[in-house]
């Protein structure tokens, strides 16, 4: 026969256990979903660039200056801002239009760099996302 004593340390042991691994699984479960909405926004702004840049290498030679480039690039920033903005707030994101000459092509360059704070901040208030596609300028 058990004793009502050994009973009731057993109850507690299972209570702080239970504890423990639901502590465990709630900073792993934030970690996850911190962690997939980290790589969702760089995929949104990669995209986002890369749409950016097409729009700008197809840009038609009505809208180009002298020497084919292009001299409004607003509109080209604020698709991108707008790829952008379905997934987080783009206040604080830099987008740069640049058309280099690389190994004698003309190219477009679209840059995108953004200051993305964290849900939780488990790991600190935000990370830094750097991202530039380049495209040949059909327009030059």
């Amino acid at each position: 026969m058990k004793s009502v004593r050994s009973t009731a340390g057993q109850r507690g042991q299972a209570l702080v256990e239970m504890a423990l691994v639901v502590v465990l699984f709630v900073a792993l479960t934030m970690g996850v979903i911190e962690f997939g909405r980290a790589w969702m926004i760089g995929n949104m702004i990669t995209h986002a660039a890369r749409d950016g840049a097409r729009a700008a290498a197809v840009t038609p030679t009505a809208n180009r200056g002298a020497g084919g480039t292009i001299s409004n690039t607003a509109a080209i920033q604020a698709n991108v801002l707008a790829g952008i903005g379905n997934a987080v707030p783009t206040n604080g994101f830099n987008v740069a239009v640049t058309q280099p000459t690389i190994g004698g092509i003309p190219m477009v360059q679209v840059t995108v760099t953004a200051t993305v704070p964290y849900l939780f901040n488990l790991v600190g208030q935000n990370f830094t996302v750097n991202r530039t596609v380049s495209f040949r300028d059909e327009g030059r």
